[in-house]
Formats: structure tokens, C-alpha cells, sequence
């Protein structure tokens, strides 16, 4: 019976062949493809490399350093919002403590204007002043500034204004505007 055993063994051999190159497509006997394989092969070193950071840095002495630095970090940042507000804070008191001492300034000036205002003299001297008031029997005299030569910033009112151009001449100006002809 050497003839059917051969047979049989010949397709055992590739029933074999077939499965294996299955299993390799999958990634194994039905763990998933390769590339999800290798995927959690990477997670799980992962995870071992966390493991032994984790453990290295509670033995000894480590662990007390990295809870002081961690403390330090957590008091900056807590510390850090409240003092800026207080810094800012401050400078707003500086710029509104010059505010009121100007505010106080102008106001004893003012004070003092009242108090000139309520004088008969005062108010007869600017009636004079201000409004050209004279008392009966008075000459008024009004004094006129000196003429300044000084450059002028505009045309004088007295120039004539330039005619403007003829319509002829503002019909060629828009052309060669249109076809971007210079001149």
C-alpha cells in the first residue's frame, strides 16, 4: 500500500501548504493581519518602557527629587497668575495716584478762579479785556498787530483760480487714460 499512502501524504503536504500560506496572509492561526501584530507588539514595549521608567524613578532617591521639582513647577505656576495681577495692579494705582494729584492741581486752580470771579475788580478788568467794555467818558483804543510775512500754506484768495481745461482736452486725457498712453 505504498501507492495510496503517497497520495494521501502529497495532499496532507498541501492541504499544509495552503493553510500556512492562509495563516501567513492572517498574521498567524487566527491572531489577526501582521501589521496589527506588530502594531500591539509596539504598544506592549511601550508599556514595558513605561514600567520600568516608573520603577527606576521610585527607587532610591528619585522619588524625592522629582516630587520637589514637581512642587516647585506646581508652586511657579500657582504663584505666577497672582503675582502679575498684583504687579499690574500696582502700576494702575502709580498711573491713577498721577491722575488725582493733577486732578487736585486743577482743581485748587479752579478754586482759586472762583474766588477771582467773585472779586468786582476781577470781573471789571475782564468785562474790559475780554469784551471791550469802557465806562462812560473813556476813548477806546485798539491796538492791531504788525502784519507778519509768513509762508502760505493755501493759494491766496485774491489769485485767480486756473480755468479748467477745455472739454476737447479732457476727452483726450481720458482716452489715453483708457488705452494707458503717457505722455
Amino acid at each position: 500500500m505504498p501507492g495510496p499512502t503517497r497520495q494521501t501524504d502529497r495532499r496532507h503536504q498541501r492541504r499544509q501548504v495552503r493553510t500556512a500560506g492562509k495563516r501567513r496572509r492572517r498574521g498567524g492561526a487566527g491572531r489577526g493581519p501582521v501589521v496589527l501584530q506588530r502594531a500591539a507588539a509596539m504598544v506592549r514595549s511601550g508599556v514595558l518602557a513605561v514600567r520600568r521608567g516608573v520603577t527606576a524613578a521610585i527607587s532610591g532617591d528619585k522619588p524625592l527629587v522629582v516630587a520637589l521639582l514637581i512642587t516647585i513647577g506646581l508652586a511657579i505656576v500657582l504663584v505666577s497668575g497672582p503675582t502679575q495681577n498684583y504687579l499690574d495692579a500696582r502700576g494702575r494705582v502709580e498711573v491713577l495716584q498721577m491722575k488725582a494729584d493733577i486732578l487736585e492741581e486743577e482743581n485748587t486752580r479752579m478754586q482759586q478762579r472762583v474766588g477771582d470771579l467773585q472779586d468786582e475788580e476781577t470781573i471789571e478788568l475782564l468785562a474790559r479785556e475780554q469784551q471791550g467794555f469802557i465806562r462812560p467818558g473813556e476813548v477806546p483804543y485798539a491796538l492791531v498787530p504788525p502784519e507778519i510775512e509768513r509762508p502760505r500754506m493755501t493759494a491766496s484768495r485774491t489769485d485767480p483760480e486756473p480755468a479748467p481745461p477745455a472739454w476737447y482736452e479732457r476727452a483726450w486725457i481720458r482716452i489715453q487714460a483708457i488705452f494707458g498712453a503717457s505722455n
